[in-house]
Formats: structure tokens, C-alpha cells, sequence
């Protein structure tokens, strides 16, 4: 099959004090504004992960046509999310996973087309959108690394960087003018400018 869509939406969103799955973008919760963006990218296998909020963020998602994967250990970092969706699709056999962090909802559409167009066009074992110099998500990783994601004890302590970094030669970086690809939306203070900034372009 082709892609598979992994959003990472298990983290404790200690400092922004609520789910940011949840939090309102442009009329939306960020988990939902995603879930349409990869279901207008025409990303037919799309994969959730959640952590200790599921119970509130299930409602929200129920009317999505996506499989809905649980993090027992969110403090262990993304690398166990992404891991416990690889094991979730792991029947499906994708040739790639596009992996999206829930806090990036204000990536545009076409930002990601490219990144995809990318990883078609080179078969690159990862492709990441950069800005400014600087790696960004949501990040490809092709099916040659999944047992490297899987199982690399060096990941498990440094996380997915740890692969990518061991594969660098091998990365295929796409330059974007999307600065959101590196954005960190982790606290009040930065939802509200996230918020701000996106009611001053519409407006």
C-alpha cells in the first residue's frame, strides 16, 4: 500500500496545561484540522496515537475514518508513539509513514504535497520539509527504516533523530517557505501567538 498517516497525539501537554488535540484552529480541533488535511491529501491510512487524554480526545475523532492506537508510556517520547503505530500497521504493510506531530496543525496543504512529492519521486528512506536550514515535520520515513525505528536501542534512548541522523547522507531534505514545519506550539503563550498570528493573515 501506499503511505500511511501517523498523527502523534499521545503526549501529557503538561505545559499547555489542557490536550492539544483538542485546542481550537480555525474553527476545528488541531487532531481533526490534520486528520482533513491528510484525508484532502488523499492519505487513506491514517493512524492516531494517544496517551492518557484518549478518553477526551476519542469523541472528537469518532466520525473519522482512522485507527485509533494507545501510548501505555508517553513519557517515554514520541519514539514510543511512533512505535506503537508502527506495530499497529504493521499488518498493512505501508511503503511509508508521514508522520505528523499534533501541534503542527497551521502546516499548509501544499507544504506537505511537496514533501510527499519527494519521497515519490526519490523513494529516499526519509524526507524532511526544512526552514531556514533547519529539519522540520511532518517527516516521511520509508519502510526500509521501520525495523530500525522499531528496534534500535540507540532510538529508544535518543529518540527517531537517532536514525535519522545515522541515515543523513541518505535524507532527502525539502526546502519550504512554511516556517509552521518548525514551529513549537507547547504552552498558552504559544497558542495564543500561533492564534494571533493566523487571525492577522485572515483578517
Amino acid at each position: 500500500m501506499s503511505l500511511a498517516g501517523v498523527v502523534l497525539a499521545a503526549g501529557r501537554s503538561a505545559r499547555m496545561g489542557s490536550p492539544k488535540a483538542l485546542l481550537d484552529f480555525l474553527g476545528l480541533p488541531f487532531v481533526v484540522r490534520i486528520l482533513e488535511a491528510l484525508e484532502a491529501l488523499e492519505v487513506k491510512t491514517r493512524v492516531v496515537v494517544l496517551g492518557p487524554d484518549a478518553p477526551r480526545i476519542q469523541p472528537a475523532i469518532a466520525g473519522h475514518d482512522c485507527i485509533i492506537v494507545e501510548n501505555p508510556e508517553p513519557e517515554t517520547g514520541p519514539i514510543a508513539s511512533l512505535r506503537v503505530a508502527l506495530h499497529g500497521l504493521q499488518p498493512l504493510r505501508p511503503r511509508g509513514i508521514l508522520v505528523w506531530p499534533v501541534d503542527l496543525p497551521h502546516v499548509r496543504v501544499s507544504t506537505v504535497e511537496r514533501v510527499m512529492e519527494a519521497h515519490r519521486r526519490t523513494a529516499a528512506p526519509v524526507v524532511v520539509p526544512t526552514f531556514a536550514e533547519r529539519h522540520g515535520h511532518p517527516v516521511i520515513w520509508g519502510s526500509t527504516l521501520f525495523g530500525e525505528l522499531l528496534e534500535s536501542p540507540v532510538a529508544t534512548r535518543e529518540g527517531a533523530r537517532a536514525v535519522l541522523h545515522a541515515h543523513e547522507r541518505e535524507l532527502v531534505g525539502i526546502p519550504v517557505d512554511d516556517p509552521a514545519v518548525v514551529d513549537q506550539v507547547n504552552t498558552p503563550e504559544d497558542y495564543e501567538r500561533l492564534v494571533r498570528e493566523w487571525n492577522r493573515d485572515i483578517y
